[in-house]
């Protein structure tokens, strides 16, 4: 796990909850080996991040329903958290 922002991301691999886990896949578009997740305490929403190709990185705010709210693409896997955690921020305000 990495500590990024004030959060705490894992690897899909590494969510303990079943149903968590398939709420998180069903929103994957790219790769569950790349995928990262953090949810953040008080805040239903959670953000994701995931490797769409060698160069390029998406992310993605989900709603507890599962629903996409907001998603977005960086060059990198730090930049996309960074844009993550800002954005679930937002949302959640």
């Amino acid at each position: 796990m990495t500590s990024f922002a004030n959060s705490t991301w894992c690897s899909f691999r590494a969510i303990p909850s079943a149903a968590e886990a398939a709420l998180v896949s069903a929103n994957c578009r790219f790769s569950l080996a790349t995928l990262e997740v953090t949810c953040r305490p008080r805040i239903a929403s959670f953000a994701l991040t995931e490797r769409e190709h060698d160069e390029l990185w998406r992310w993605a705010i989900v709603s507890p329903d599962g629903s996409l709210l907001v998603a977005g693409r960086e060059a990198t896997q730090a930049l996309a958290k960074r844009t993550a955690e800002n954005t679930l921020r937002f949302v959640a305000a």
